[in-house]
């Protein structure tokens, strides 16, 4: 199953294959949190600043599963 959860800074839609949801928001939160750390937004971003356990049950709560990879979507 694909996972996907947009960049809360810049609606980038980011996608991981896994079988587990639990997870899959894990490594996109992982994945999500290196890239604004990259581009240095992670300090303007304010939805993903509550720590890992929390964090990751936000995204798992508003993770899209698909059979199929994302349009435009960046594979963690």
């Amino acid at each position: 199953m694909y996972y996907s959860f947009p960049c809360p800074y810049c609606s980038k839609i980011f996608y991981i294959f896994n079988d587990s949801k639990d997870a899959a928001s894990k490594a996109l939160y992982d994945g999500i949190k290196q890239h604004l750390t990259e581009y240095d937004e992670d300090r303007k971003e304010h939805q993903l600043d509550d720590g890992v356990s929390e964090d990751s049950l936000e995204i798992y709560n508003g993770i899209q599963e698909s059979s199929e990879v994302p349009p435009g979507g960046y594979e963690i």
